[in-house]
């Protein structure tokens, strides 16, 4: 099976910006798992990652990871081409 793409966006809580930087640096990357691009952003959210994992299950335990220092929200991204709407 194909890997899944996903686009994760966090939003620092107050006070957790400087915490949720040194995560970025030094996040685990559960097996089956691979980061794509990681984006900082000027406005909301402050940081976009976008990446690769082989089920829902292994984006959860990545994504997992950034909560007590973000909002997080991970929304499984598919090629335009796939989407039913764009045929």
């Amino acid at each position: 099976m194909a890997a899944m793409k996903f686009v994760m966006m966090i939003e620092a809580l107050p006070g957790k910006y400087a915490e949720l930087v040194k995560l970025l640096k030094h996040c685990r990357m559960p097996k089956g798992v691979s980061i794509i691009d990681s984006l900082a952003i000027f406005g909301k959210p402050d940081v976009v990652i976008i990446f690769e994992a082989e089920n829902e299950e292994r984006a959860a335990e990545f994504a997992i990871q950034f909560g007590d220092c973000g909002d997080v929200k991970t929304l499984l991204a598919q090629p335009m081409e796939k989407m039913k709407w764009t045929r």
